[in-house]
């Protein structure tokens, strides 16, 4: 690591401890469950302090390159969630090159799965980034998940979704063996029966190009399944995540959009 990266990720580090130090105080109390045998399989939930069988409830998956992220860092976002009146559960998985993909995507199948099995009612699966391929695999695969039809939507944040062949050198491995690479790809579980899709991305991301989100979108509508996707002027890669800081989430609509979507589509069990 050169001295400018050296720079940035402490730069980085500092302004998530000041966002998260600014979401810990809310209407809701926060707690932690174990859900594996590993130190990283573990999630925190959010729940208000007074429940409701009417309230939403929202997972999400953080991004990193499936190579870093750690639920902490990632408070800010629950914060933003429960001050719209959702139940908020943000998981751990393990990471590359600890394991390759198969068993970070079992990890995040094993959490949600816990999530559910612990609390009635249906969800939404959210994620940015590397978290958006992975809620999108647990959305659109039916057989990922005990409980499929309790998932009444997915949130995508950046996601990318359709990137075979890789372009990256690391991902011939991380996604191997290489009878496996198709089924880290989303687009290639569209089916018309799956719950809707939200699809956001910046309109200057260069880490995940906006043609992932427009592929997905596409593909899905071509089966006769629900896609929408909102395009955002002047937002990159990380731009769409800090939309839910405090110091952004009253005038982002990108948190406007994703409240509307779960009202919409919120189903009573």
């Amino acid at each position: 690591m050169n001295y400018k990266e050296l720079m940035r990720d402490r730069y980085q580090s500092l302004g998530l401890k000041f966002i998260n130090f600014m979401a810990r105080t809310g209407g809701y109390r926060k707690t932690e469950t174990v859900y594996g045998e590993n130190h990283r399989h573990r999630f925190d939930s959010y729940l208000h302090l007074k429940p409701s069988g009417d309230r939403a409830k929202i997972i999400f998956l953080y991004g990193g390159g499936w190579q870093s992220g750690d639920r902490s860092d990632f408070r800010f976002v629950a914060d933003t969630l429960c001050s719209l009146g959702f139940d908020v559960y943000v998981p751990d998985y393990r990471l590359y090159p600890e394991v390759r993909f198969d068993e970070i995507l079992h990890d995040a199948v094993s959490a949600v799965d816990a999530i559910m099995n612990e609390n009635e009612g249906t969800f939404f699966i959210m994620g940015h980034s590397a978290g958006a391929q992975l809620g999108a695999l647990l959305a659109l695969n039916p057989d990922l998940l005990q409980s499929p039809e309790r998932i009444s939507g997915f949130i995508g944040l950046a996601g990318p979704y359709d990137f075979y062949p890789f372009t990256e050198d690391e991902h011939w491995d991380l996604f191997a063996p290489e009878e496996m690479y198709p089924d880290s790809q989303p687009v290639n579980y569209v089916r018309a029966d799956a719950p809707p899709l939200l699809l956001l991305h910046g309109r200057d991301d260069m880490r995940v190009r906006r043609g992932h989100s427009k592929s997905l979108m596409e593909k899905q509508q071509a089966v006769g399944g629900q896609a929408c996707r909102e395009v955002y002027d002047n937002m990159g890669h990380v731009d769409i995540i800090l939309s839910f800081t405090r110091l952004h989430r009253r005038k982002s609509k990108v948190v406007l959009d994703l409240q509307r979507f779960v009202v919409q589509h919120q189903q009573k069990l």
